[in-house]
């Protein structure tokens, strides 16, 4: 394979991978279709970094110009500022959606139930059907524990139709 055609495959891949990683992430950002992007913008995005290393090492020598110029240099020290910005502004203290979370899965199964709509009853039976045993006062992490099954599943098994 030669230099040029190196070369023009990292550039090419690199540009493809920017296209789908930044398509992503904006769908990621309004919520849009958040079931099927995560995971594709994750693993895209380390195949990414492997690729725009390539693309560095092939095409370093014509890069190297760019890096002595002032606008590189601004570049880098206005997002180096903006990104020290999001993190120094990150509150101290505990994430607020694991703090929701984790409050319905420690609440009594009969709050969390009204939190998540659904009807006691019919959670009791599916429950049931799916041989977990609950007591009155369980909260879905007891239940969680006494059966040895993830949190979530006992969220899913709610939640099922």
């Amino acid at each position: 394979m030669t230099k040029q055609l190196q070369k023009s495959i990292a550039t090419s891949l690199t540009a493809i991978l920017f296209v789908i990683i930044g398509i992503s992430g904006v769908l990621m950002y309004f919520h849009l279709l958040d079931k099927y992007v995560k995971e594709l913008h994750e693993i895209i995005g380390l195949v990414f970094v492997a690729v725009v290393f390539f693309h560095i090492y092939y095409n370093f020598k014509s890069m190297k110009g760019y890096f002595k110029t002032k606008v590189f240099w601004i570049s880098v020290v206005l997002f180096s500022m903006i990104s020290l910005g999001f993190i120094l502004n990150v509150k101290e203290g505990e994430n607020p959606k694991r703090l929701i979370i984790m409050s319905v899965l420690n609440a009594p199964i009969s709050e969390s139930v009204e939190i998540l709509n659904k009807d006691t009853a019919k959670i009791k039976s599916k429950l049931k059907e799916k041989g977990i045993r609950l007591e009155s006062d369980d909260s879905i992490m007891t239940l969680s524990k006494r059966h040895n099954v993830s949190p979530f599943e006992i969220v899913d098994i709610i939640n099922e139709k």
